[in-house]
């Protein structure tokens, strides 16, 4: 059975894809692909860690041509995953343009998600469509809408600083494409160490999983 999707490893150098062996060893026909990102220092690090989808919309930029699947999945370097992903990622339904563990709402989840501060910096007409991801380590994302966010219409707000986590699912909300939510439990900000198979996030080493 093929794939619904290709995945892609978001990482550094330095960070490499310390768990692309069990993703592979659980999906061995899955197509993955890697996007080594600069590290930084100081504050150009601090810079780059708030604009991580940049990166994004630059690999898709790249090596859109390569990718043969509808969607895309994206993966930060920490994301542990030892099961079949088709089991636990379902294809987006028609007009989503994005999915991640959980899509937090501009309008009533302001007060409790800081990222929403960057609100005032998105352009006028897409602050009332703000919306996050919480967190942005695992992201289904369609073809159509990653095409959509290469739109020179949209140079302007990925050279500001807005903090990844709510300019990308706006910019695509903003685009008309849906935003959804995913069964993923395991997948949040604070770290983890797995005890049972699954997708977790953020899974430091070292680490083994328990046999």
């Amino acid at each position: 059975m093929n794939y619904p999707f290709e995945a892609v490893w978001m990482t550094t150098q330095t960070s490499g894809t310390p768990h692309a062996e069990a993703l592979q060893e659980a999906n061995p026909g899955l197509v993955t692909h890697v996007r080594h990102s600069p590290q930084g220092e100081g504050e150009s690090r601090k810079i780059m860690w708030r604009n991580c989808d940049r990166n994004i919309r630059e690999w898709w930029a790249g090596n859109r041509d390569l990718v043969k699947t509808d969607s895309v999945l994206f993966l930060e370097y920490d994301v542990y995953c030892n099961v079949d992903l088709r089991r636990h990622i379902a294809p987006l339904a028609k007009d989503c343009g994005i999915a991640a563990a959980k899509i937090l709402s501009g309008l009533t989840d302001i007060r409790n998600f800081w990222p929403f501060a960057d609100i005032p910096r998105l352009p006028l007409p897409m602050q009332a469509l703000a919306c996050a991801t919480a967190p942005l380590a695992v992201l289904l994302i369609s073809r159509a809408a990653l095409d959509a966010v290469l739109h020179p219409l949209h140079d302007a707000v990925f050279a500001a600083d807005i903090f990844c986590e709510t300019r990308l699912p706006t910019v695509i909300r903003f685009e008309g494409f849906g935003v959804a939510s995913m069964d993923l439990p395991q997948v949040v900000c604070t770290p983890q160490t797995p005890t049972f198979p699954g997708i977790w996030h953020p899974v430091k080493l070292p680490f083994s999983f328990p046999s």
